[in-house]
């Protein structure tokens, strides 16, 4: 929904609505629409399907029963522009906005979405906001340290945003901590043929921080976030704990 325009409203000011951001109600919303046949993904853990189930029970064929059955299914569906991306060779960006770039790989807009949340510091000493800014745009892995499941299926998502191919993490058992660094290593593994290095970053605390970066800016990504005070470490230095 990027590319047309839309942003998550994170207002919390007293008297507006908390953000809730677990389900994706707008899937829903499309799911009972156009009549989509969501057996292949109604178990999904984020997936409303019980509010997709009520509506087809007792709202469907009284209220909407005007529409056809499956109207829109037949609507040609013009797939978005890929985003617009910067060449890092020759970007100006410095500091704190070149990190967020050679960790978005160039992808204009999410750099700007996270540079807008975050800012531009001079040092970050706890890193929860800026991850969870990254993974809202699908750059980083941000996941607790137990979500085997949440660390995988980010990592097939950062592949698939780079035009990878397609990351198959290791089934289990066992699961758990032991998968996700079993996953994490084999991730940063598979990536360095393909020309980009996993980046582990340590913030102290019980949850997985992780970007993926080109592995020729991978020196200077590194510098960077020395100077910015951000903790970088080795995959293999990490994992195999």
């Amino acid at each position: 929904m990027r590319p047309f325009g839309w942003k998550p409203d994170f207002d919390t000011s007293p008297g507006k609505d908390d953000l809730f951001c677990d389900f994706a109600f707008e899937v829903a919303l499309a799911v009972c629409a156009y009549d989509v046949d969501d057996s292949s993904f109604s178990n999904h853990p984020y997936y409303p399907s019980d509010l997709v189930q009520y509506y087809r029970s007792n709202v469907r064929h009284t209220r909407d029963a005007w529409r056809g059955r499956g109207i829109g299914a037949d609507v040609e569906i013009i797939a978005a522009s890929p985003p617009e991306k910067a060449d890092l060779a020759k970007s100006k960006r410095k500091a704190f906005a070149r990190w967020v770039e050679l960790v978005c790989d160039g992808d204009m807009d999410a750099t700007e979405a996270v540079l807008e949340t975050i800012g531009k510091p001079r040092k970050v000493e706890d890193i929860n906001e800026l991850m969870e800014s990254l993974a809202d745009s699908s750059q980083a892995i941000e996941a607790d340290i137990k979500d085997d499941e949440t660390t995988l299926l980010q990592a097939a998502q950062l592949a698939e945003q780079r035009a990878l191919g397609d990351f198959d993490g290791p089934p289990g058992p066992p699961f758990g901590p032991a998968r996700c660094s079993a996953g994490l290593l084999a991730f940063a593994h598979w990536l360095q043929p393909r020309g980009y290095r996993l980046v582990d970053l340590d913030n102290y605390d019980d949850a997985w921080h992780v970007v993926v970066v080109k592995t020729e800016y991978h020196a200077e990504f590194i510098e960077l976030s020395n100077s910015l005070k951000i903790r970088a470490r080795e995959p293999d230095a990490v994992y195999n704990d």
